[in-house]
């Protein structure tokens, strides 16, 4: 089975309560950061996911990136199905938990005899869980640390539909996905591919053990209320 590419991606917001939309979206291809795509709308977003081609993203605060995401899935004739088995054109799954924490959407776009066309989207907050700027402080990123700090924008700026992204915009954009890029290639680079930063642990901890050992100190048949 071919990989699938992965990417980092992150959306520009207005703050408008009356008219609350992207109205910027980038994202950075994780292994490649020269490969760095922008847009102005959701639209052009949802075209991107929608190419034949499957991709991972990473957004950093799925929370926040996936409430517009949501949003336009459900005004556009997607439809929620709790269970994969029942995907068709059109449909997508969530993993969100009760508490409100979101880790995981997969989108189907269309769905034949032998392929699926699809866009796993997850939050890399569950596995860095720090600002953009602490992780390029932690990966010694310093060069793409100071241009976080310095390069700012105006988020209560009115951005109509349509607007049209300034270069200092994009730089602040690209500097996010990219510094996210790198850090996720080093983690993956590392064999820690799971969702989350506890799952990686375990999975880790349990390749250290042999399987003998890690059933001895956590036995299947262990009742925890015991």
């Amino acid at each position: 089975m071919k990989q699938r590419r992965k990417f980092t991606a992150d959306f520009e917001t207005t703050t408008n309560p009356n008219s609350c939309h992207v109205w910027a979206w980038g994202i950075c291809e994780i292994g490649n950061t020269n490969n760095f795509l922008y847009g102005n709308n959701i639209n052009t977003f949802i075209e991107f996911c929608q190419q034949k081609e499957n991709v991972d993203l990473y957004f950093h605060n799925l929370k926040f990136d996936g409430d517009f995401i949501l949003n336009y899935l459900l005004r556009n004739g997607y439809k929620y199905i709790e269970n994969k088995k029942d995907k068709e054109n059109k449909t997508f799954t969530t993993l969100i938990s009760d508490v409100g924490q979101f880790y995981c959407f997969e989108i189907f776009f269309e769905v034949g005899n032998k392929k699926v066309n699809s866009v796993k989207i997850m939050d890399s907050l569950k596995i860095l869980n720090m600002s953009v700027l602490e992780v390029a402080k932690s990966f010694g990123l310093g060069e793409l640390a100071e241009k976080i700090k310095e390069e700012k924008i105006d988020y209560e700026k009115d951005r109509d539909e349509g607007y049209e992204i300034t270069e200092e915009e994009l730089k602040y954009l690209k500097n996010d996905v990219e510094v996210m890029a790198i850090a996720l290639n080093t983690i993956f680079g590392e064999g820690l591919t799971r969702m989350t930063a506890g799952s990686n642990a375990l999975n880790n901890y349990k390749e250290i053990l042999t399987k003998e050992e890690f059933e001895y100190y956590f036995p299947s048949n262990w009742l925890w209320y015991r």
